[in-house]
């Protein structure tokens, strides 16, 4: 394919995600609002935040709830603020019935993709050893996925 081809690919498949996205957004945000409560679903067993740690729930609405949250360039969510020397410790849960997630961590956690199946629960732990914003994301592409990609690691000294 030539150079051009591909730009226009990209661009066409930017554009479709992004239409995609916006309906999703729109549907969920039409079905739910502040009086609404989100459907109650079971913890997987081992789902329980660690001491001194953090609790990351998966779900068809993103990482917690970063969808209905307003995630996206402009605002990340959930933001996980630690020091420099840090143990940080992170408990994932996917309580989607349905499609697997995936968890990483710029720099940190993010060697190979992590999947989590429904219902799977994985537990990560590493020192913050370097300074700065670090990107929480799930690198499973499809729709849902891009709205988990807005987390933030901060580590600050």
């Amino acid at each position: 394919m030539t150079s051009t081809t591909n730009v226009i690919l990209a661009a066409l498949t930017v554009a479709g995600l992004a239409v995609s996205s916006a309906v999703l957004i729109g549907g969920l945000r039409t079905s739910q609002s502040a009086s609404t409560a989100l459907p109650a679903v079971a913890l997987p067993s081992g789902c329980v935040k660690p001491a001194g740690g953090f609790l990351i729930i998966a779900s068809q609405y993103g990482y917690n709830d970063s969808v209905l949250e307003g995630a996206g360039p402009s605002k990340a969510w959930p933001v996980i603020a630690v020091s420099l020397g840090q143990t940080v410790k992170i408990v994932v849960c996917n309580v989607d019935t349905i499609e697997s997630h995936g968890f990483q961590v710029g720099s940190y956690f993010d060697k190979t993709i992590e999947s989590l199946a429904p219902g799977h629960v994985l537990d990560v732990s590493f020192v913050a050893d370097k300074g700065g914003t670090f990107p929480i994301y799930c690198a499973i592409f499809c729709a849902i996925h891009l709205f988990m990609e807005y987390g933030q690691l901060r580590v600050s000294s």
